[in-house]
């Protein structure tokens, strides 16, 4: 029988080894001998530990899935009270945890190899991605609205620091404006709450469902679930509410912008979607798509406009980001099994793409390269690099055999099936153009004159990098290694449907 300490196990975990890693590291250096590898082994030894907790629960889970697909475990024995906290299992939560586990596993390498070690604060750095890794995976697995908020508003809070690591005037004006951004959207989501709890009595993600579902008057739903929906868009930078997120990547270091991209946003997808697929189940309960499916293209096209018009690569990237929501936001449209099976992929497929992208971008980054300007030539300079980013390019593109091109294909059928062709094609367009100013990017990497040579590549840095690269080629040949881990979740979303 799973249980609660089961399911916090992941989470618990990294908080221990995120209080521990300051002392820890720190008798490291003063030690001195191997500090480099000792330190590195403490460093991902958290991810071993979580992996072990997720498999059990994995386990467990699917033992008894076929009987029960929705395990709900709650802190207050006697079941459903009011404002008892309480978590989910199934097959999309689980799902989750196993792209949070790999993304944060390359992320943390990356930034190990990347900062110096000697530096003051690089140890509260790497703690800093336990607790919010941490806090992610504990709202994944929530199963009511306001442990759901908690966790996750405890995930928005320590990136924050994460923004400001670097001490840059520029950094720590973005992380005021994302503050600021997601105090607004707190509020937002706090009201929205109250009075959802006013309507049902609980915040139970499946007691709130039914209850709503019987409602003859939805008026009053509309407007807290109007706030809801504005509150998490604003965290999950849906245009128009996403002028914070190119400011705060592009500030922060590229350890955290690929942290954040990776396993931030891709959670932040996650909630949209939990709340609005199975609270919200169109036509059961609010019928939300056209609206959805309106933001989704909005948000794709500002997303690759701004991007076209950028000069500096990283923030062109930060602009992909946001493209990317509105290609989540397709997927989710459809409320179909595709469409969810399609949005998982995506999940898996973008944030591999985006943390690849900010790690190549940042090791260019440190060397001198920062517009495109710069960047004219390095691929002959710097080839080893320079491959990684066409790698990340064409993925983003959807250009075949890339694992980004079958990403986009099941986002855009999803939507045809939804009878919502008209989504599919403004998708195609912005991909067009997408690809249009990444390919501009690669002409200037390899077709322009080639600039000074202003450092040497790190080969121990591009590990991770060559990881991810790996991952996107063999998931462009082989998609069925990741569909098939989604498939259950897609499947189950047929039992939530009217």
């Amino acid at each position: 029988m799973i249980g609660t300490l089961e399911v916090l196990t992941p989470s618990i975990v990294l908080v221990v080894f995120s209080i521990l890693t300051v002392p820890v590291i720190g008798l490291i250096k003063k030690r001195g001998g191997r500090c480099r590898t000792a330190s590195l082994a403490w460093i991902l030894s958290p991810f071993f530990a979580m992996g072990a907790g997720i498999f059990r629960l994995y386990s467990d889970y699917y033992s008894q899935a076929e009987k029960q697909p929705f395990v709900q475990v709650f802190l207050v024995d006697g079941g459903a009270v009011g404002l008892s906290s309480s978590f989910l299992v199934d097959a999309v939560s689980m799902y989750m945890a196993i792209v949070y586990l790999v993304f944060g596993f390359a992320s943390c390498a990356y930034s190990f190899l990347k900062l110096k070690l000697e530096g003051e604060l690089s140890e509260r750095f790497l703690s800093l991605f336990y607790v919010i890794l941490g806090s992610t995976t504990a709202a994944t697995f929530s199963g009511d609205l306001l442990t759901l908020f908690i966790f996750w508003e405890a995930s928005a809070a320590g990136s924050c620091f994460l923004i400001v690591y670097g001490k840059k005037p520029e950094a720590i004006e973005a992380c005021l404006k994302y503050l600021v951004m997601i105090v607004i959207a707190s509020g937002f989501i706090v009201y929205g709450l109250s009075v959802i709890y006013g309507l049902v009595g609980s915040l139970n993600f499946w007691t709130v469902r039914d209850s709503l579902a019987s409602l003859n008057d939805k008026n009053l739903l509309m407007l807290a679930f109007a706030l809801v929906a504005c509150g998490y868009a604003i965290e999950t930078a849906v245009v128009p509410f996403h002028m914070w997120l190119p400011d705060a990547y592009a500030a922060a270091p590229s350890s955290s912008s690929a942290f954040l991209s990776s396993i931030v946003d891709q959670a932040s997808y996650y909630v949209f979607m939990r709340v609005l697929v199975h609270i919200l189940t169109p036509p059961l309960v609010l019928d939300w798509t056209f609206a959805l499916a309106v933001f989704s293209a909005l948000t794709m096209s500002a997303g690759n406009l701004f991007a076209l018009a950028q000069n500096n690569v990283k923030r062109m990237i930060c602009y992909v980001c946001v493209a990317d929501i509105g290609y989540n936001l397709a997927a989710i449209t459809s409320v179909k099994p595709l469409g969810l099976l399609g949005n998982l992929y995506f999940f898996f497929v973008g944030g591999m793409t985006t943390a690849l992208a900010f790690m190549v971008v940042g090791i260019l980054n440190d060397l001198g390269f920062e517009t495109i300007e710069d960047f004219s030539g390095i691929g002959r300079n710097y080839p080893t690099t320079s491959l990684a980013l066409v790698v990340a390019a064409l993925s983003f593109s959807g250009i075949p055999p890339l694992a980004g091109f079958m990403a986009k294909y099941m986002v855009f059928t999803a939507a045809l099936e939804a009878d919502m062709a008209w989504l599919s094609v403004v998708g195609v367009l912005n991909s067009v153009l997408q690809a249009a100013y990444l390919i501009r990017l690669v002409h200037y990497m390899y077709a322009k004159p080639a600039s000074k040579i202003r450092g040497k590549e790190r080969v121990d840095v591009l590990l991770p990098v060559y990881a991810l690269v790996a991952l996107i080629i063999i998931l462009g040949a082989y998609p069925s290694l990741a569909l098939n881990a989604a498939y259950p979740a897609a499947k189950q979303l047929e039992l939530l449907l009217p």
